[in-house]
């Protein structure tokens, strides 16, 4: 790759034209780094996917990122194109995240995936670019000051919670709103909604609190699991490598 451009410098040179010739090694300065479609096709794919880079107003981001892109070929389903923000310096520190504009892999059209959250499920989805934007640029402040959000500590209950009913590491677990979450289990292929709160006072409408689970300092309550016990947790793999590595989406 290039030498790297903040996100600022990426969107003055955006708006200068900069990146509007098809020429592959043109496509290469703004960010492409791997593709599967064709190389005049890259300008194209940049204006779309750009539009989200091009909204990015928090000062945090614009000096302290620079970003790089990639069209993917799923197994099944269209090429589609991501944007990935990376630090301009040091260590991830769990500050990495990517933005897919079209997966099949994803609910929405548009999907945001955090180090934070974990590569398996976006920590947040939508349909419309501006929510995007709009969020994005309200993680700023706590990508800057170190903050972790308290809906990671929830997402780690759900884990353990969904772990010890025999579900995989690397299950899909996404966020349906304030302390509300959901997974389609890989025994039964069932859905599963599953609420974690810090304290019964916070607890959403629907939650059942004599029937909550005490799991990694959470209360977690699954309405479809209601008043069955927990199975004893299952004994770990001591052979498989304790690294995860981000999958490929």
């Amino acid at each position: 790759m290039p030498d790297e451009l903040s996100v600022r410098q990426w969107q003055e040179k955006f708006r200068a034209g900069a990146f509007s010739p098809q020429d592959r090694y043109t496509q290469c300065e703004a960010g492409w780094y791997d593709w599967f479609c064709q190389d005049n096709a890259l300008a194209g794919r940049l204006k779309k996917i750009g539009k989200v880079v091009m909204g990015i107003t928090d000062p945090f981001i614009l000096d302290n990122y620079y970003v790089w892109f990639k069209n993917n070929c799923p197994l099944d389903g269209p090429l589609y194109d991501d944007v990935r923000f990376e630090p301009l310096s040091g260590e991830r520190g769990g500050k990495y995240f990517v933005i897919a504009l079209g997966s099949p892999h994803e609910r929405k059209k548009w999907a945001l995936v955090t180090e934070r959250y974990g590569f398996y499920a976006p920590e947040f989805d939508c349909r419309d670019i501006r929510e995007m934007i709009r969020y994005v640029n309200s993680i700023g402040p706590e990508l800057q000051q170190g903050v972790i959000p308290p809906f990671i500590a929830e997402k780690d209950a759900v884990t353990a919670y969904a772990r010890q009913w025999g579900e995989p590491e690397s299950l899909h677990i996404y966020r349906d709103g304030e302390h509300q979450y959901s997974y389609t289990s890989w025994k039964d292929r069932c859905r599963r909604t599953v609420l974690a709160v810090a304290s019964l006072e916070d607890a959403p409408a629907g939650f059942v609190s004599e029937q909550a689970h005490a799991i990694k300092g959470m209360y977690v309550y699954c309405p479809q699991d209601a008043g069955l016990p927990l199975p004893d947790l299952a004994p770990q793999d001591t052979t498989k490598s304790q690294k995860r590595k981000e999958p490929e989406r």
